[in-house]
C-alpha cells in the first residue's frame, strides 16, 4: 500500500499523502472535487465530516469548519513537533440523494525546518477564521508586517497560530454583522523590528485591560486600516523562543494536543505571556462527586431542623414545669377561696343575665297600658301597682271652727 501511495496510485476510498510542517498553520480545504463529485451538482448541498481513522473525533490540535461563503469545508492547525503520521477519515455526504462518499487523506507531519524564533501576537476584531482561508487576504496581511512593520522577517515570515477568538473565549460581538475575531501568531527567524519593540512599549499599559475593542488608537493603526485589519491593541504582545520556553509546560511549539492552542492565551479574552494559563485536557480534569454535594445538601438542614427541634422540646418542657410547680407551691386554703369566689361569681352572673332576659322578653311581650288598665295591671306578675286613687275634699262638708 506504502508503494502505491509512492507512486501515486489512489485506492479505492484513499488519496494521496498530505505533507505538514510543525509549527506551521496548514489549510486543506474540501471540495465536491475531492470526492470526485462533478459541478453539475449544487455545492451547499454537500456536508463533510473529518475524523481519525478509526476515531470519533479529530486530534486536539487539529479543526474543521464549514465556511457558507466559499461554500466549502477547512480542516486546518497547526501540528505539533511531537506528532507522528496520522490518517485522517473523511466522510462526504449528498443531501440530495443521501449519497455518502469515503476518503482517506495520509498527513505525514514533517518537521520545519529553521522554525520561527520570534513570533507577533495579534487578534483582528473585524474578521472571521474563514477571512484567513483566503489565501489573498492572508497574504496581505503578511505584507503589512514584511514591507512596513517588520521588515527583516521578509525572508521567512509565516503564520504559527490560528484561531477563533470566540474559540478561545471571547465573546460574541453585540451586532452579529460584526467579526468574531481572529488570533494569529506570525513567527520568524529575524529579530523583532524596532517599530515593533516601540509599538509594543506603546501599548503595554493596557494589557491589564484584557480587551479593548475599537478602543485604543497607536501610531500604526493607519497602516492596518488602510489594509482593512482593525487590532485589538490590548492583546498586542512580542513572544520569544526564550520566553515560550519559561512558559509552564515548556515551549509552546514543543507542546502537544491542546496545550499548544489553549495555552495561547485565554482567561476573560487574554492574559499576558508571563503568566498563561494553560486548560488542562478533559482527562486530567477531576470527577466530579455528587454523592458529597448530596450529602451537604441534606445534612446541614437537617442539622438545624434537629436543633431548632431540640430547643423548642426544651422550653415546653421549662414552661410545663413551671406551671406545675407554681400550682404545688399555692396553699389549699388559697385554692378554695378562690374557688369559691369564683363560683359566687358566676352565679351571680347568670342570675343577672336571665333576669335581664326575662324583663326584656315581658315588656317586648305585653301591650303598653294605658290608664284605665292600670288597676288590672296589678295583676301581671312584674308590672308596677297602680297608685290608690285620689280623694278630693268634700264640698258639703262641714267645718268647724
Amino acid at each position: 500500500m506504502i508503494l502505491l501511495l509512492l507512486m501515486g496510485i489512489a485506492l479505492p476510498g484513499m488519496i494521496n499523502a498530505e505533507q505538514i510542517h510543525t509549527t506551521k498553520v496548514f489549510i486543506m480545504p474540501i471540495e465536491p472535487s475531492f470526492f470526485n463529485w462533478t459541478s453539475e451538482y449544487s455545492r451547499n448541498q454537500f456536508s463533510y465530516h473529518p475524523s481519525l481513522l478509526d476515531a470519533p473525533d479529530l486530534p486536539p490540535w487539529m479543526y474543521y469548519m464549514y465556511s457558507l461563503r466559499h461554500r466549502t469545508g477547512f480542516l486546518y492547525g497547526v501540528p505539533p513537533k511531537t506528532q507522528k503520521d496520522l490518517m485522517v477519515e473523511i466522510i462526504g455526504l449528498n443531501k440530495r440523494n443521501y449519497e455518502t462518499r469515503r476518503r482517506i487523506v495520509h498527513m505525514n507531519v514533517v518537521e520545519k525546518p529553521d522554525s520561527a524564533q520570534h513570533e507577533v501576537q495579534i487578534k483582528i476584531d473585524n474578521l472571521n477564521v474563514e477571512d484567513m482561508f483566503d489565501e489573498k487576504r492572508l497574504n496581505q496581511l503578511l505584507d503589512v508586517f514584511r514591507l512596513q512593520l517588520w521588515p527583516e522577517s521578509a525572508a521567512d515570515l509565516y503564520v504559527t497560530f490560528l484561531a477563533s477568538a470566540v474559540q478561545l473565549g471571547a465573546r460574541l460581538p453585540l451586532k452579529p454583522n460584526e467579526g468574531e475575531g481572529v488570533v494569529l501568531r506570525l513567527g520568524s527567524r529575524a529579530k523583532f523590528s524596532a517599530m515593533l519593540l516601540e509599538l509594543q512599549e506603546e501599548v503595554r499599559p493596557l494589557w491589564k485591560l484584557g480587551s479593548c475593542r475599537g478602543f485604543k488608537r497607536t501610531s500604526v493603526e493607519r497602516i492596518l486600516r488602510d489594509s482593512g485589519f482593525t487590532l485589538d491593541w490590548c492583546t498586542f504582545r512580542l513572544v520569544e523562543q526564550s520566553m515560550t520556553e519559561s512558559l509552564p509546560g515548556g515551549s509552546l511549539q514543543h507542546q502537544t494536543g491542546s496545550q499548544q492552542h489553549d495555552s495561547v492565551l485565554l482567561s476573560t479574552n487574554y492574559v499576558r505571556w508571563d503568566s498563561v494559563w494553560i486548560r488542562p485536557s478533559r482527562l486530567d480534569l477531576p470527577m466530579r462527586n455528587y454523592v458529597s454535594e448530596f450529602t451537604l445538601i441534606l445534612f446541614f438542614p437537617m442539622v438545624i431542623m434537629i436543633m431548632l427541634a431540640i430547643l423548642l422540646s426544651t422550653i415546653l418542657c421549662f414552661h410545663h414545669e413551671g406551671i406545675s410547680k407554681r400550682n404545688e407551691d399555692t396553699p389549699d386554703v388559697l385554692m378554695v377561696q378562690y374557688d369559691a369566689v369564683h363560683r359566687a361569681t358566676s352565679t351571680l352572673r347568670s342570675l343577672s343575665s336571665s333576669r335581664t332576659g326575662n324583663d326584656a322578653t315581658l315588656l317586648k311581650d305585653s301591650p303598653r297600658l294605658s290608664s284605665r288598665d292600670r288597676s288590672t295591671s296589678a295583676a301581671v306578675p312584674g308590672a308596677r301597682p297602680s297608685p290608690p286613687p285620689y280623694a278630693g275634699p268634700k264640698l258639703n262638708a262641714r267645718v268647724d271652727f
